[in-house]
């Protein structure tokens, strides 16, 4: 049995879009509220864990020791992680086990983002994160990825919009509480979210999470510190995380395995046996609107395709059996990428404490669970905390505390305020790179100069993998041999994508989908479709590949031109010189 940690004070700035604040100085924020909050001073601390998102959004290549002064790392032991969006969640497991381990009493646990210094979009510091060889000559962003596995989920369970749309509606009017959110607005509709601009169908503007800037801290300590520090210690009762493989294509998109993997990490260290009786709240990760029903599920606190039945049943609101996102989640308080799981973990300490104001569920809720996700779609951070009998209600309280402060700080600037701001700085940072293609991948580029698509075969699991690969990542040997796969296959989900990574309009929209070529065993491998009109795909289409003639073809990806119909009265002939020019439309 691992010895006993506990949360004992938290802090966050607000979430703007732009924040004069610099990162160092958003950091600095939050963590003299979660000093404060329990009445600490920073000598006090032993060890400070930090997290923050791709040094992309920076610009600085060395975001921990950028931020350490702001984190109040000065003379301390400190360590910084990175899982992507997961990362929050997961800086409250690298604190707890830095307790747990016996290596420190006290430590202080601070996640900062500021996205808005990526210029003309954020969203460009993740175009390096697809398959530098198979996938970034298409022009993929990450708004293509999350509609086609929002798609896939909708398709598998035969969702309507609608049912997602609920999501974003609760969220945003939950944050209407929040003193410290960027998107709260308490009179938000569906039909809102059903009428606001089509990004990547089905993503709508108002079904994600936009740019944000912040930071959140939180104090964690050991038994015999917290109980010095506070009569009312959250402790954490489990941690549990997860990753997938990074062939995304190859999975089921419907259902986030790894979350559910780490979930029953956290809940057997936990003792929850039946996490949807055991557990009062829920903080799961909500980037768009349709992950949170996605990561409740893989939180087994509802069967596969269940979640958005409970959610219109009103379950999952604040008032509901199980509430979630109370604090209105990343869709209604702002989604700077790593703050955003911590915000969830200080929310649950809020609430457990009965301390979480306008937003505290009702009652004496005695456990919860917070979740972060990120990387590509691969990466599974899970807490739960409890208070082992419930907090003090309000009746015992005099007054209640309000968390986070009333008047939590950090300024939004407008883009014209930044650039008439004495000392603003604009730069263009540019690098190249050359791969090497590895062996696997380089015969596969081969084969496709030769119109041949090519596999790689494991004897050991049965699998015949597109893309290939020179080992297999779940056995962790040697792949067997090679097989040539037909040029045909299905639309395992798609996409109908309207603009560019940076947002700018497309004269003719974008299919990109996952095909499953015959003969693979799982998944598929990303592409665009051509000679088809957008509102005639279908999940499950038979497609073939196109190829551009052999003189041209030079060993890409960009060899097939795109996958079409095999169906004829599906083919437009327009539409096929579309999807052939548009991937270079697309690229940085």
């Amino acid at each position: 049995m691992s010895p006993r940690v506990a949360v004992v004070g938290a802090g966050m700035s607000r979430f703007v879009r732009r924040a004069q604040e610099t990162g160092k100085e958003l950091s600095w924020i939050a963590t003299r509220e979660a000093l404060a909050s329990c009445e600490l001073k920073l000598e006090d601390v032993d060890a400070v864990c930090l997290t923050s998102a791709p040094d992309a959004f920076d610009g600085v290549h060395r975001k921990g020791d950028y931020l350490a002064d702001g984190a109040g790392a000065w003379a301390k032991p400190y360590m910084r992680t990175y899982v992507g969006g997961g990362s929050g969640v997961f800086t409250a497991i690298q604190g707890w086990y830095t307790v747990a381990s016996g290596l420190a009493d006290v430590v202080l646990c601070v996640a900062e983002e500021k996205m808005s210094s990526c210029q003309p979009h954020p969203q460009g510091a993740f175009l390096t994160i697809f398959d530098n060889i198979l996938e970034r000559p298409l022009g993929p962003n990450l708004l293509w990825i999350f509609a086609l596995e929002m798609q896939r989920y909708m398709q598998a369970y035969g969702l309507d919009k609608r049912d997602i749309a609920q999501v974003a509606v609760k969220n945003k009017r939950n944050a209407a509480d929040h003193p410290a959110a960027l998107l709260g607005q308490a009179d938000i509709t569906v039909e809102d979210v059903l009428a606001s601009e089509t990004l990547a169908w089905p993503v709508q503007r108002l079904d994600v999470s936009p740019i944000s800037d912040g930071a959140v801290a939180i104090v964690m300590a050991s038994e015999d510190a917290a109980r010095k520090l506070t009569d009312r210690p959250v402790w954490v009762q489990g941690v549990g995380w997860n990753l997938d493989s990074t062939y995304w294509t190859n999975r089921d998109l419907a259902y986030p395995e790894y979350v559910e993997n780490a979930a029953r990490m956290a809940y057997g260290m936990a003792g929850v046996n039946e996490p949807r009786k055991e557990i009062h709240v829920a903080e799961p990760y909500d980037p768009f609107d349709y992950k949170e029903l996605h990561h409740l599920e893989g939180l087994l606190l509802f069967d596969r395709g269940k979640a958005p039945e409970a959610a219109a049943a009103g379950l999952t609101a604040r008032d509901g059996d199980l509430p979630c996102c109370p604090s209105g989640g990343l869709l209604g308080v702002g989604n700077p990428i790593a703050a955003a799981g911590l915000m969830k973990i200080a929310e649950l300490f809020w609430q457990l404490r009965g301390e979480a104001g306008a937003r505290q569920v009702p009652g004496t809720p005695e456990r919860g669970v917070a979740q972060a996700w990120g990387d590509l779609m691969q990466v599974g951070t899970v807490v739960v905390m409890g208070n082992d009998g419930g907090p003090l209600t309000t009746a015992t309280q005099s007054p209640p505390p309000q968390s986070p402060p009333l008047n939590p700080r950090a300024t939004s600037l407008s883009d014209q305020g930044f650039r008439s701001a004495t000392g603003a700085v604009e730069q263009r940072l540019d690098a190249l790179y050359d791969w090497d293609a590895g062996e696997a991948i380089g015969a596969f580029l081969e084969g496709l100069r030769e119109e041949r698509i090519l596999a790689t075969t494991c004897t050991s699991c049965g699998r015949t993998l597109v893309p290939p690969r020179k080992f297999c990542e779940r056995c962790f040997r040697l792949t067997d041999g090679w097989t040539e796969v037909p040029q045909t296959g299905n639309v395992e989900t798609f996409s109908i994508c309207h603009v560019t990574w940076d947002m700018r309009p497309l004269e003719r929209p974008q299919i990109p989908a996952v095909i499953r070529l015959d003969g693979t065993s799982e998944g598929g491998f990303l592409h665009l479709l051509g000679e088809v009109a957008p509102d005639d795909v279908r999940a499950g289409m038979q497609v073939e590949a196109v190829w551009k003639p052999e003189g041209e073809r030079a060993g890409s990806i960009l060899d097939i031109l795109y996958f079409r119909p095999l169906d004829l009265e599906l083919r437009g002939e327009l539409v096929a010189v579309a999807a052939a020019e548009l991937p270079m439309e697309s690229t940085v």
